[in-house]
């Protein structure tokens, strides 16, 4: 991870980027999905895990000023597939997600199967230690949110212009 001077003075950290997870099969199966790795990330419970992937999906181009992205959560058994679940409503000028006009990013959220840090991830990111299984950590909405939000300030997201969310999603959003 390294770190560089942000816009509010403070610092920005750099989270390792990838396109895949070798050892999440699920994680292939999301079209155009990039995976951040966050070093460290302590949940509500206490519980510090390393090495959490988050996996998620940007459509569209951030402006300069980094305040017209849109985030769009996605249900319990979604993905950060935009296209599968809002598709009819994704495109250019004319559709409610404009991507002519808005920077569109959807995160998986924690324990869903799909890339992010889950039952199926490798512990601590090390494939030596097999996945996580049943001893993945109970998690909760204020988690994915702290995850997310950390994600966006890597994506250098100052401001959001919206977010949306279907059930679990939903609650991400309130």
């Amino acid at each position: 991870m390294q770190q560089e001077k942000a816009a509010n003075g403070g610092l920005r950290k750099q989270y390792e980027r990838t396109q895949s997870q070798p050892e999440n099969p699920f994680a292939s199966l999301i079209p155009d999905q990039q995976i951040a790795i966050v070093p460290e990330f302590t949940l509500e419970s206490g519980i510090t895990l390393q090495n959490v992937p988050v996996a998620y999906t940007a459509r569209g181009k951030l402006n300069d000023a980094g305040d017209n992205a849109m985030v769009i959560c996605h249900a319990l058994t979604g993905s950060a597939d935009v296209s599968d679940w809002w598709g009819p409503l994704l495109g250019g000028p004319g559709r409610v997600f404009d991507t002519s006009r808005f920077f569109i990013v959807c995160m998986n959220s924690l324990g869903s199967p799909y890339g992010t840090a889950s039952p199926v991830t490798a512990k601590h990111g090390d494939v030596s230690q097999g996945n996580y299984g049943p001893e993945f950590p109970l998690t909760t909405i204020r988690d994915d949110v702290n995850l997310h939000k950390l994600l966006l300030d890597e994506l250098r997201v100052n401001q959001v212009a919206a977010v949306i969310g279907g059930s679990l999603g939903g609650m991400f959003v309130l």
